[in-house]
């Protein structure tokens, strides 16, 4: 393998409380290893991403108030903390910058304590673009989740995506 990668299970929401995502597999004998320990029949290999911090962006179709998009510090901290900015959708660039600004977890990415800033301006597109998708016609997705969503000095990389259909 040329670069290191990702092996996680396609069954389960929550993959890291069932075993189903090993990381920094260097080879195939590696990778058969992981394979065999998560004895799960879809499996999906994938590019390990590392960058400055995890985002989650996700929306949800509330009945009484319609599409909810969120933004908040990802992965497994997601949960962990409640730590999130959360608008009625369509959110626009600008919104969803104010938004990011609102979350502790990602002042990281805004260069707190001179640290290297992450691309914001890359994260609030993904969300913008995900609130877009909450307002699609016949609204067809109930709700949307993007977790992790690596943020790096240049652009965003989706890790993991959980998409409920309607009905």
């Amino acid at each position: 393998m040329p670069y290191p990668v990702a092996l996680k299970r396609l069954d389960v929401e929550h993959k890291t409380e069932v075993g189903g995502v090993t990381l920094n597999i260097a080879n195939g004998s590696e990778l058969q290893v992981a394979a065999r320990r998560m004895g799960a029949e879809r499996l999906l290999v994938q590019r390990m991403e590392g960058g400055l911090a995890e985002a989650i962006i996700g929306y949800r179709d509330d009945p009484v108030v319609g599409p909810m998009v969120l933004v908040g510090a990802g992965g497994t901290l997601a949960e962990l903390y409640d730590d999130s900015a959360i608008e009625l959708a369509p959110v626009d660039q600008a919104l969803a910058i104010a938004m990011i600004e609102r979350v502790k977890g990602l002042a990281i990415v805004r260069g707190y304590r001179n640290l290297p800033r992450g691309d914001v301006a890359a994260l609030a597109r993904a969300l913008a673009a995900l609130s877009r998708l909450a307002l699609a016609p016949g609204r067809p997705v109930r709700e949307a989740e993007v977790n992790p969503l690596i943020v790096k000095r240049d652009g965003v990389v989706a890790v993991d995506v959980l998409v409920v259909r309607q009905g």
